[in-house]
């Protein structure tokens, strides 16, 4: 019986552990989601092709990679502005800019933020 109690309090213990390291885990996560490009569109100077992309969004280092079978296609600093809603859909946001199309943000579906390419204190435009 004594044989008993040790083994299940140290099963309980072991337990306890992984859901403890398994939801630590998830915290500093990537946002992470596949999205359809319907045209070529520039992202931080590369031409990304028309197809399916993984997209990714580090906040703690205000990085949004663009992946294709796994490999990095593209890369940017990018900052998350508040939305008044929660977004039902996963959405691009481009621009035309001198004839191409431009990546300016990312909305992932089920969140309350944007994602904005560039830093959050970048300006455009010329200083005097």
């Amino acid at each position: 019986m004594k044989r008993f109690m040790k083994a299940f309090f140290l099963a309980l213990i072991i337990g306890a552990l992984a859901s403890i390291s398994a939801f630590a885990g998830d915290k500093g996560k990537a946002e992470k989601k596949t999205i359809t490009f319907p045209e070529d569109v520039t992202v931080n100077g590369t031409l990304l092709k028309a197809g399916d992309y993984e997209v990714a969004f580090d906040a703690t280092t205000g990085e949004l990679r663009i992946m294709r079978n796994g490999k990095v296609k593209a890369k940017t600093a990018a900052h998350v502005e508040a939305r008044s809603d929660k977004a039902k859909n996963t959405s691009l946001r481009t621009r035309e800019q001198g004839g191409a199309t431009e990546l300016i943000g990312v909305t992932f579906g089920g969140s309350t933020q944007d994602v904005m390419v560039g830093s959050s204190g970048a300006t455009s435009g010329m200083q005097q």
